[in-house]
């Protein structure tokens, strides 16, 4: 049973996975499918990007959330870098 790819990029690609892995491009081929089909399995079609927007939204909110240091902006902090002749302090 074989298959006949006949994509050099996909080739190539399959060729540095191997190299990377230390595997052969059979089994380093074998381990991104396995790995991939586990992956979809996880999660329902359309669900897995709206699993990572819901994630980031998350990480955003609480971003938002953490305090300045000192209650001071950025510029301001920025600004305690330099002197007055634009050199770093």
């Amino acid at each position: 049973m074989g298959m006949n790819i006949k994509d050099e990029q996909v080739h190539a690609m399959a060729r540095e996975l191997a190299d990377r892995r230390g595997t052969s491009v059979t089994n380093a081929v074998r381990q991104a499918l396995r790995a991939e089909l586990n992956r979809c399995r996880t999660a329902a079609p359309g669900q897995e990007e709206a699993a990572r927007r819901e994630a980031l939204h998350q990480l955003l909110s609480r971003c938002r959330d953490l305090p300045w240091p000192n209650q001071r902006s950025s510029s301001e902090l920025q600004s305690e870098l330099y002197d007055e002749t634009g050199l770093p302090a």
